[in-house]
């Protein structure tokens, strides 16, 4: 019970010999400190990384948004209907080959 009494007080802080109860302390504190900045870091990073997968998500939504655009102008109709308003006519003879030995 003496003992509890004595924690309790603080009387183990300010004995002789407290110097080894300092130190401990001292280092408990260092520990806790260094726990927290670890915590706060391991938060900074899952935070940046939820972030970076918003990101991503929405490139790749965007990527896909364009590719279907593409797709639909490079579709034979489509380009047939531009050229009609350019007044640009497909040619009537096929394209011939050239071979260069």
């Amino acid at each position: 019970m003496n003992k509890i009494n004595k924690i309790v007080l603080g009387n183990f802080l300010i004995e002789e010999g407290s110097l080894k109860n300092w130190r401990f302390i001292i280092f408990l504190f260092a520990l806790a400190i260094i726990m927290i900045f670890s915590s706060h870091s391991v938060d900074k990073k899952i935070i940046s990384i939820a972030d970076l997968k918003y990101e991503i998500s929405v490139l790749e939504s965007e990527f896909l948004e364009n590719r279907k655009s593409v797709m639909r102008l490079k579709m034979e109709s489509n380009v047939a209907s531009f050229m009609k308003e350019r007044e640009i006519k497909s040619s009537k003879n096929p394209p011939k080959k050239v071979i260069i030995h």
